[in-house]
């Protein structure tokens, strides 16, 4: 017997990356990173809806961006089905996307939805995992799912599933850039298996400046080994028109193509994106998890 439908909406939280390193490839292809993520409050609004009963399992998915695909492909989708078979539960699932996140921007967009969707269901399923156990389950659907559950600002390790909770990114103002042109995540990680980059290290200094909240000094410390394997003008000449635009860093996000730079007063943040011409651009700030409660 079907109960009634009940929703749950949540915030879905995009990220970037403060340090993004490649630390090896393991036997079965998959990259270990040294990762620094710090979640954003630019977000999708993801409605889950669920009716228990039946013998099967359905899902549904509907998005108002048609560059989204509403099947298997969707990482929200897999999400459903992961919950699924995890809980042994059966019945309908409908799932609405709102997007406000790039698609193929190196923010995260589509692990976060996933990650929303394990949330959601688990809250309309009376709280079957803990955080815990959504994100080892997360680890199962991509890299970045795992943080996109915990939040804030982690320092993520193995193939993304090794967290330690951080410092997050002081108050600042952050200025995301999305050119005309994406990256596809896939073959940015084909790119290093044919040229790899020797791994730069731990970002301890980094993790020292986040922790003296110096934005001007957080800055100098960005990192991310996809600007040198693409050693695109393209990415550099954004990043360059941040910086001469008052930016205190700049770095490429992900995997790309999103480029985002941090300012430590919102006029010259407000100065930077009156100044640059491209199709998305966006003034968002770090999401502390002080803030989320």
């Amino acid at each position: 017997m079907s109960l009634r439908a009940e929703s749950v909406i949540l915030p879905a939280y995009a990220k970037i990356n403060l340090f993004l390193d490649i630390t090896g490839v393991l036997p079965n292809g998959y990259h270990t990173l040294n990762n620094i993520m710090q979640q954003i409050n630019l977000h999708d609004k993801v409605t889950v809806s669920y009716s228990e009963g039946g013998t099967q399992r359905l899902i549904k998915i509907t998005c108002d961006d048609k560059k989204v695909p509403c099947d298997e492909k969707n990482i929200a989708y897999r999400a459903a089905r992961l919950y699924f078979e995890r809980s042994g539960l059966f019945g309908s699932v409908n799932i609405n996307i709102k997007k406000n996140i790039p698609v193929m921007a190196g923010l995260g967009g589509s692990s976060t939805d996933g990650a929303a969707v394990l949330s959601a269901m688990n809250m309309l399923c009376g709280n079957r995992f803990t955080r815990r156990e959504l994100e080892e389950a997360g680890a199962l659907l991509g890299a970045d799912v795992p943080f996109c559950i915990r939040g804030n600002a982690a320092l993520c390790k193995g193939i993304g599933e090794k967290m330690t909770d951080i410092e997050a990114l002081a108050d600042c103002q952050i200025v995301i850039i999305k050119p005309s042109f994406s990256c596809n995540t896939s073959s940015a990680y084909k790119l290093y298996d044919r040229k790899p980059i020797p791994a730069k290290g731990e970002p301890s200094k980094l993790l020292l400046k986040l922790k003296s909240g110096c934005v001007n000094d957080i800055g100098r410390e960005l990192y991310n080994i996809f600007e040198p394997l693409y050693n695109d003008r393209r990415i550099e000449q954004i990043k360059k028109e941040l910086i001469d635009a008052g930016a205190a860093g700049a770095a490429l996000s992900g995997s790309g193509s999103s480029v985002y730079g941090i300012f430590d007063c919102r006029e010259k943040a407000i100065g930077a994106v009156e100044s640059l011409d491209y199709p998305f651009k966006i003034i968002t700030n770090p999401i502390s998890a002080l803030e989320k409660k």
